[in-house]
């Protein structure tokens, strides 16, 4: 075989690569190799079903065959689902106790994709990474090893044409409308009935090419919600699109905003909602009142901040949280509210699997506390990550209904809560002022070489963390980049949680991080303006991180040169 070809590398959760990198022969090897490492684990056995669906991308059909044929070839049965959100594939799989593969690459744009593994549980953690990937080392050897005349490949790493027609065969119609689809349909149904909304209640929908468009609309409706899905034209893009749309619910584009400008000015409308493409992340954008008045401006709730009006939503329907996890990275109101509500907050490092983690951790320490020794229930715990996407990880009562654990990203639930939560309020605008007013922003440094970012890490933190002399070089270096002629302060706190992030005394906080999965240099802003947290970020992607690269470079010479 050609070892040529590129090998797709495991981020978080599962693989994201360009098209052109997702071979059918990769996307088989990997996929034979988490396979395998179920076997470990015990969780597949020959004649065991696999979950499978896909986003709306164009590349995903041929993906998905070539990860279908990976399951037939460990002896598993495929059970497509078709075209549905990743959180209904996996809901559907753990109440089935199967495992699951979504080929999605997200919001990324259509030149890539990408594969998400779930086991029976949930999703794979930073645990089971090490076993994934040495299991995939071990199908490569032996599906290299494997002469041209006999592979299922050609040299080019794609399946040869006998093969394309046969492993076609166990794909399914691209629908939504299987049993994973009614069951996630269900699980808000029953739990909230079809008066969750008052009469009247009109929503704007931007479907693009998101997987969950339809079901989203779906779900809405029969929660007692009119919901608006005009299929026109806004600036030459069709508001429902055969073609995918890349539309990031973290890093929202003018564009996206203009949509929804004319969209809700047009139709007299004041809350409109989005999801990106495999519709595990959630956008709210809603009208901006002044005065009791309606302007001709919109907003969004950022992702940290919409599941902080989550749970306020799931408290106001009468349904106990006492535990949060969230990234470090997150907006630091969700502290002072958690405080005053008197729930127990985690910080973790950035990403589904620590917060998931922590979810864990929290249950399990709580479960077998001596006053809850008969514990269900008593104890619940959700969590969410800055992009919106928001996870239960226990079953949550409401009256005499339950909503499921559901402990992977979900778009749906924190828009019905929030929703549900500012009608009662007297609308979106009114709502936020019942929360501190704390702005967060984030953007990203692109093509910047991995080992600079390592690098720009070691500059900034210290090897000993007892050590107040190291400690106040640390600070002397932020302090000559974090300049007072830039609007900074002197920093008062430094967090390592996950990457580097910088309190400074005038309440600010500046947030370093590489990228753990791309080229990629991010920096996040917290401050008591959008205006700010957007400077902030400006100055650390255009004069701060270059800064930093030659700094952190320098002294890296001078410490090989002193070790020679």
């Amino acid at each position: 075989m050609n070892k040529k070809l590129a090998e797709l590398k495991f981020g978080t959760s599962g693989l994201r690569d360009t098209v052109d990198n997702m071979t059918d022969m990769e996307c088989f090897v990997n996929t034979g190799g988490f396979i395998t490492y179920l076997k470990t684990l015990r969780e597949f056995k020959k004649g065991d079903k696999i979950a499978i669906a896909g986003d709306r991308r164009h590349s995903t059909y041929r993906i998905k065959r070539a990860v279908a044929s990976a399951i037939l070839d460990m002896g598993g049965i495929v059970d497509d689902q078709g075209q549905i959100p990743s959180p209904a594939l996996a809901y559907y799989a753990m109440q089935n106790n199967i495992a699951s593969i979504m080929v999605t690459g997200s919001h990324i744009p259509a030149d890539r994709n990408g594969i998400k593994f779930t086991k029976r549980k949930g999703e794979v953690l930073k645990s089971d990474e090490h076993g994934i990937l040495e299991n995939v080392r071990k199908e490569r050897t032996k599906v290299y090893s494997i002469t041209q005349e006999d592979s299922f490949f050609n040299k080019k790493g794609a399946f040869k044409a006998k093969f394309k027609l046969r492993f076609n065969k166990l794909l399914r119609a691209e629908c939504y409308t299987g049993k994973a689809c009614k069951l996630y349909i269900d699980r808000y149904k029953d739990a909230f009935g079809n008066k969750f909304f008052p009469e009247g209640t009109r929503i704007f929908l931007y479907q693009h090419s998101a997987v969950g468009r339809d079901i989203a609309k779906d779900i809405f409706e029969n929660l007692g919600a009119k919901v608006f899905t005009p299929r026109i034209k806004i600036n030459n893009g069709l508001l429902r699109s055969n073609e995918f749309v890349p539309v990031d619910t973290e890093s929202v584009s003018d564009k996206t905003l203009g949509i929804f400008r004319k969209i809700l000015v047009d139709n007299s409308l004041d809350i409109g909602i989005t999801l990106d493409g495999d519709s595990d992340r959630p956008l709210l954008v809603y009208r901006v009142y002044e005065g009791g008045k309606p302007r001709r401006s919109v907003k969004y709730i950022t992702g940290d901040i919409l599941g902080l009006l989550a749970v306020l939503g799931l408290q106001n329907l009468n349904i106990k949280v006492d535990a949060v996890c969230v990234p470090v990275s997150a907006n630091d109101s969700i502290i002072r509210v958690c405080k005053d509500k008197g729930i127990e907050l985690t910080q973790t490092k950035i990403g589904s699997p620590f917060v998931i983690a922590a979810m864990n951790d929290s249950i399990t320490g709580h479960a077998h506390s001596p006053q809850n020794s008969g514990w269900r229930g008593e104890w619940n715990v959700v969590s969410w990550e800055s992009n919106g996407g928001f996870l239960t990880g226990t079953d949550l009562a409401i009256g005499d209904k339950i909503l499921k654990a559901l402990p992977t990203r979900d778009a749906i639930l924190p828009l019905l809560s929030v929703i549900h939560l500012a009608i009662k309020s007297g609308g979106v605008s009114e709502l936020m002022k019942t929360i501190p007013s704390r702005f967060t922003y984030a953007d990203r440094k692109k093509e910047f070489p991995a080992e600079t970012g390592r690098a720009i890490m070691s500059f900034l933190t210290p090897r000993d963390s007892n050590d107040r002399e190291e400690s106040e070089i640390i600070k002397g270096r932020i302090e000559e980049v974090f300049i007072k002629r830039d609007g900074f302060g002197k920093p008062e706190n430094i967090n390592y949680t996950d990457g580097v992030r910088i309190l400074f005394d005038n309440s600010e906080i500046a947030h370093l991080r590489p990228s753990g999965n791309a080229p990629e240099f991010r920096v996040y802003a917290i401050a008591d303006s959008e205006k700010r947290t957007k400077e902030i970020v400006r100055l650390g992607i255009e004069k701060i991180i270059p800064e930093l690269a030659q700094k952190s470079n320098a002294v890296t010479k001078i410490s090989v040169r002193a070790k020679q």
